[in-house]
């Protein structure tokens, strides 16, 4: 594993990748924001400015056992090499988490969800922070609540 590319948390937790623009500083680890979340998913940051970081991504997505599941993108607006590679694995990905979405962008990944967090801002919200993070926190449970209440509703038809 190279430095651009870190991760946190068991490997059978949920997943949440989240590909940040940032160019890389410091020691290469989680922020400290970020890594309460490792105590219930695996956590991967993917400085994707950095060279070879997104095919590195990409050959972690084509290998079904190397995250555990469901995997939720987090990515901010729309980097067109970053929707490449989740459409590229859109079968892998149940959600991908916008920031500071401007209105009216099209992230079209295939079937995976899109959900959008926080509002255009100018400068942009670095991804490390915690209002970043709490955004997202907010977000995964909102998706982990939906995929539970699907998993427990009736269905149609059935037979009770």
């Amino acid at each position: 594993m190279t430095t651009t590319v870190v991760w946190d948390g068991a490997p059978d937790l949920p997943t949440v990748l989240v590909f940040d623009p940032a160019p890389p500083s410091g020691p290469a680890e989680l922020p400290s924001a970020w890594r309460e979340l490792t105590g219930s998913r695996q956590v991967v940051w993917c400085r994707f400015a950095v060279e070879q970081a997104l095919a590195e991504v990409d050959r972690l997505l084509g290998d079904a056992d190397a995250f555990g599941r469901p995997v939720d993108a987090v990515v901010h607006g729309d980097p067109p090499d970053v929707l490449d590679v989740l459409r590229r694995h859109a079968d892998q990905v149940r959600a991908m988490i916008v920031v500071d979405a401007d209105p009216g962008a099209l992230h079209d990944v295939g079937d995976v969800r899109v959900v959008t967090v926080g509002h255009p801002r100018t400068p942009p919200r670095e991804m490390t922070g915690d209002a970043v993070h709490a955004d997202v926190d907010a977000a995964l449970d909102a998706l982990d609540a939906d995929d539970l209440g699907e998993a427990v509703r009736p269905r149609r038809g059935s037979e009770d």
